[in-house]
């Protein structure tokens, strides 16, 4: 990783010691004072603090990013500070923080904006003078008061044509609040970003209580920007470098099966999990409802489409019971579920079936593929659904021609797969989602 280019840090040592394990391990480096950064503040920019060697700030002499000279007395030579290099855990982001900062990190599978799985990066960095530096690469919307003026006062051209910035907006009713971001069009500052070509959202800001409630001035806001919270801030944003790889998993994170990569979805409640291929997406229905004996229960209803928009397979669990129809069917494979008892089992509809001449699917069962599965298993207190739609073989694969190719597909294998991976948690309809 390159060294930080810090104002705050101009004519002394960065020392790059440790190393931080969260997710991912960064090795410690040593580097040398950088050359200061290419600024653009505005005329009105305030200038940037000089810490002392006490970790006290003290007014800087002018307002350029020029290392103290001898000939100014009250100038003192900024205190060495260790950084660390950190890394999210699936590599998408470097950066380098202060070691005395706290880092904490929740991460995880989560929904993306399409419907599909993927790995979001939740992570906030906290200094101890207060405030906190908040990283997501997820995807969320924006809400705020209307903004009629908007006015850069710091920025520093970072990786992937990115840039740190620290800017004021005035809003209806003169408040002025500000923002300390990275941005991806100085013209027009926005506190979320795409890296490259990528659709991912990012969002890395700093947030301070000072700011919270915005400023009655622009003096104020400016003389905000100009402290050393927002500097240090700005310093460590621009040390980010993004690889852009939108789909990139931490090491051990989902399931790799002949070629496809699964990862773990559960209801809403907690009743069962499976395993779901990364690139399917996920349209979860799922909602209250009431039970024969007046109780409210959640009723799951997750179905999962493949990307070209049919649904393939879909998950329920409520009280009902099976309706089993005496159709004409060939057995393909039977494999086992998580749960004793259950199993995936793979299908095709004879020519004598109405309307389903020849459709194809996977079901869960718990006959063994003694007879044709019924779609539901029970225990004592619910029932399971967890099948595909009977469909032509065309819509699940158009290089598939008959239900022969059905069996022995790699779209077969991924239903399989999918549906032998349900593990079950608990029988309760009356947990409701937390």
């Amino acid at each position: 990783m390159r060294p930080i280019q810090s104002r705050l840090l101009a004519a002394t040592a960065v020392v790059v010691v440790a190393t931080i394990t969260l997710g991912a391990c960064a090795q410690a480096e040593e580097a040398s004072a950088p050359l200061l950064p290419e600024t653009a503040p505005s005329e009105t920019a305030s200038p940037a603090p000089t810490p002392s060697p006490t970790g006290e700030s003290e007014p800087a002499t002018t307002g350029t990013a020029t290392p103290p000279q001898s000939a100014q007395p009250a100038a003192v030579e900024a205190a060495p500070v260790e950084m660390v290099d950190f890394e999210t855990q699936n590599g998408t982001l470097q950066l380098q923080v202060p070691s005395n900062w706290t880092i904490e990190d929740t991460s995880t599978i989560a929904m993306q904006g399409s419907g599909r799985q993927g790995w979001n990066n939740e992570v906030v960095f906290s200094p101890p003078t207060g405030g906190s530096l908040q990283y997501s690469d997820g995807y969320w919307g924006d809400t705020g008061p209307a903004t009629i003026e908007t006015q850069i006062i710091e920025r520093i051209a970072i990786d992937r044509g990115l840039f740190a910035a620290a800017w004021w907006d005035r809003h209806e009713g003169g408040r002025y609040s500000v923002s300390v971001s990275i941005v991806g069009d100085v013209s027009e500052p926005f506190h979320m970003f795409h890296v490259g070509e990528g659709k991912r959202l990012h969002g890395m800001g700093f947030f301070h209580p000072d700011a919270q409630n915005g400023f009655d001035s622009r003096e104020a806001a400016e003389a905000y920007i100009g402290g050393p919270e927002v500097a240090l801030a700005l310093d460590v944003m621009a040390s980010a470098a993004f690889t852009g790889e939108d789909d990139a998993l931490p090491a051990g994170v989902g399931v790799e099966h002949e070629g496809t990569t699964y990862l773990p979805y559960t209801t809403q409640n907690g009743t069962a999990s499976f395993l779901v291929p990364q690139h399917w997406s996920i349209g979860d229905h799922s909602r209250p409802g009431t039970n024969r004996a007046g109780q409210d229960v959640w009723d799951n209803s997750v179905a999962l489409y493949l990307p070209n928009g049919n649904m393939v397979l879909h998950y329920g669990d409520m009280w009902f019971t099976n309706l089993i129809e005496e159709w004409e069917w060939t057995l393909g494979e039977v494999r086992p579920t998580q749960t004793d008892g259950w199993q995936a089992v793979s299908w095709t509809l004879g020519d004598s079936v109405p309307n389903h001449a020849g459709y194809v699917g996977v079901s869960l069962s718990d006959q063994g593929g003694a007879v044709r599965p019924a779609d539901n298993v029970c225990s004592e207190n619910l029932c399971r659904s967890f099948s595909g739609v009977p469909l032509d073989v065309r819509w699940l694969d158009d290089g598939l021609d008959s239900p022969d190719d059905f069996f022995g597909s790699a779209i077969e294998e991924q239903m399989l797969t999918a549906v032998a991976s349900l593990e079950t948690h608990h029988d309760d309809a009356t947990r409701l989602p937390q």
